[in-house]
């Protein structure tokens, strides 16, 4: 149904791999904490850049970069 109602507006979906670690990396700075895997914890303020987040915009705006990064054909950046 996604991919009609994307042909449908013209726009395009990209598939993103199940194991990104969406909600563990800060969508600012890119910090990686795995402390945030836990589900209890919905809310947190990341040590190195400061930025308060919530898990699931901040897993969704990492989604979207990822679906972007993906779509023009970037390496990942390690």
């Amino acid at each position: 149904m996604l991919e009609y109602k994307s042909e449908w507006y013209e726009k395009q979906v990209q598939a993103v791999a199940k194991n990104v670690p969406s909600s563990q990396l800060c969508s600012h700075c890119v910090y990686h904490n795995k402390a945030v895997k836990h589900l209890a914890l919905g809310k947190w303020k990341y040590l190195t850049c400061g930025i308060h987040h919530d898990r699931n915009m901040n897993a969704g705006k990492n989604i979207r970069h990822e679906a972007m990064r993906l779509s023009a054909g970037y390496a990942e950046i390690t």
